[in-house]
């Protein structure tokens, strides 16, 4: 059979069936060759095999339709021998044949009903949840051992300390004087109708220092830092030198973990106190240029209703939520498995963990506080 350039000839016998092709078997005869090799190694003897020796020229689109010939003989337990490659080598060299033709076809995907989603998810949750639980059992394990035996590293600790909360100390400082003004905006256009215009700085002075100042900033935190402890430590898990700090018989939890864990610990009530502060001044603008107050005024009625019971929720708070989103981050770094797409979702899933357990633990302290005297 001969079609531009290209020529097969067929053996058939009892040592099976053997293609003789001449020619050029290129892009532009692929799709006469596809079609005669197929249709003449159908139902043929086995074994199978193609002689390249008289080929001229052998390019991708060639190897393509050999590739394409041996997988078709697969199914019936046959494959494709190639023989007298010469000149075409250097092409079929390039081709990696076993993974190409061996790869498995794409199972077809079963669609869960909703039953078997939702308890999967559940499941899935509560597994995590539980490794999350555990790590924190060994973190804080790690941390009286290190601390009994003084071998905390302060040095690697304070430069986190650094990078996790003085670095950060802008944008809290910008994001919590955006929330002052906000709040001490929306306050006034109803507290002006009722000529209350000083309750503004109870309002916003309250709202920073119980309830803003600790969730922005340890949101702000989880978005900086705690993703990039996630993605720092899973980069340090894909490339093995978790497994090395093992080797050297150190422990990753306490090694690595603990400073970072100590250093958010530490920053997180600063920069709650940091947001208070420019979010109290973000409503001592609103309340000067558009409510008609004075700078003594406000600030007379901010220190009247903060008391040192306020000032001490807003600390336990951040430091409680500090706690929270650096765990998750270490958690979920030391817990990469795989290459540079786990080591994105880590980052990925521990802000939105992060994020989750801010507001669930915030919650808690809203129902705790409501019910216990102090």
């Amino acid at each position: 059979m001969e079609e531009s350039g290209f020529l097969v000839s067929w053996e058939r016998g009892a040592a099976g069936t053997r293609a003789v092709v001449s020619g050029v078997l290129s892009h532009r005869t692929a799709a006469t060759a596809r079609g005669a090799l197929l249709s003449g190694f159908a139902g043929a003897p086995r074994p199978a095999s193609v002689d390249l020796s008289s080929v001229a020229y052998l390019d991708g689109a060639g190897a393509a339709v050999l590739l394409e010939v041996d997988r078709a003989l697969r199914p019936s337990g046959g494959r494709l021998e190639i023989t007298g490659a010469g000149t075409a080598a250097g092409i079929l060299s390039l081709v990696d044949w076993e993974a190409l033709v061996g790869a498995p076809g794409r199972a077809p995907v079963r669609r869960q009903n909703v039953v078997a989603q939702v308890g999967g998810g559940i499941l899935a949750v509560a597994a995590d949840a539980r490794g999350l639980i555990a790590f924190t059992g060994a973190l804080a394990l790690a941390f009286a051992r290190d601390l009994a035996r003084r071998r905390l590293r302060w040095a690697e600790t304070f430069r986190l300390i650094e990078t996790s909360g003085v670095d950060a100390a802008p944008i809290v400082a910008l994001i919590s004087t955006l929330m002052g003004l906000i709040m001490a905006f929306l306050g006034a256009l109803q507290l002006r109708q009722y000529g209350a215009n000083i309750y503004v700085a109870d309002g916003v002075a309250l709202a920073m220092v119980r309830e803003l100042g600790p969730i922005m900033t340890a949101v702000l935190v989880a978005g900086r830092s705690g993703s990039g402890f996630a993605a720092e430590l899973g980069s340090m898990a894909v490339d093995d030198q978790v497994d090395a700090l093992v080797t050297m018989g150190l422990e990753p939890v306490s090694h690595l973990a603990v400073p970072r864990v100590m250093a958010v610990v530490l920053a997180m009530p600063c920069l709650a106190m940091l947001s208070d502060l420019t979010g109290i001044t973000g409503g001592l603008v609103v309340g000067v240029l558009q409510l008609d107050l004075t700078i003594p005024q406000y600030l007379a009625e901010t220190r009247s209703i903060l008391t040192v019971r306020h000032l001490m929720i807003g600390i336990v708070k951040s430091l409680t939520f500090g706690l929270l989103v650096s765990a998750v981050g270490c958690y979920r770094g030391l817990g990469v498995r795989g290459g540079a797409e786990q080591v994105g979702r880590a980052a990925t899933g521990s802000v939105v963990a992060g994020i989750f357990l801010i507001v669930l633990a915030d919650a808690l302290f809203a129902v705790i506080l409501a019910y216990l005297p102090f």
